[in-house]
């Protein structure tokens, strides 16, 4: 039984298996939708395929960073389209809110390589090396989709672990009650494809 599996079974008896619904790189910290089901699972994956999902990751990159833009460079011979904004900036780094409105592999972090911007600790796409940090500064924040059995809102956020609130606090100073406040106001938007990573 996984670990989602075995907090379930102690809180409300659950025996079952879990199954993702959608997927983090490794390295990138986050929520993951875990269906409780095969039928759910099967419900889950074809809304997402059909609908997708609104998506807000957090990423702290190297750079300065306009206020808002899009990166929109095809990915492996497929369209691929990352909006961000940008949400603090400051000693030669950004925290920027990134909306990957398509779902390509390893894509925000290849866009943001791509422009100049590598995510810090990120090494594989440039990125400087981040001792004492288990992965790099990409979190997935916030996914909302629309339940596919009844209709409703789910909006489900991931708190940042601690090692990145710790990088996020070294940035933004005296300012980190503000950013946090800031964080609080994002609104995802919603994808046109699955992530597939």
């Amino acid at each position: 039984m996984d670990l989602g599996g075995r907090q379930l079974a102690e809180r409300d008896g659950f025996a079952g298996k879990l199954r993702p619904v959608n997927r983090l790189d490794r390295g990138t910290s986050g929520g993951v939708i875990l269906a409780k089901s095969p039928t759910a699972a099967g419900m889950f994956g074809r809304y997402v395929k059909e609908e997708g999902l609104g998506k807000v990751y957090l990423a702290m990159a190297r750079g300065i960073f306009p206020e808002e833009g899009t990166f929109s460079q095809s990915l492996d011979d497929k369209e691929a389209v990352t909006m961000f904004r940008l949400l603090f900036q400051g000693r030669g780094r950004a925290l920027v809110a990134a909306f990957p409105l398509t779902g390509r592999m390893h894509q925000i972090r290849q866009h943001f390589r791509l422009n100049g911007h590598a995510i810090i600790g990120d090494r594989r796409y440039g990125g400087d090396s981040l001792p004492g940090y288990d992965g790099f500064l990409l979190h997935s924040f916030m996914t909302t989709l629309v339940h596919p059995g009844t209709g409703d809102l789910l909006l489900i956020t991931a708190p940042l672990p601690e090692g990145y609130r710790a990088q996020l606090k070294e940035l933004a100073g005296q300012f980190y009650p503000k950013l946090l406040a800031e964080l609080a106001r994002i609104e995802p938007l919603r994808a046109t494809a699955s992530d597939p990573a």
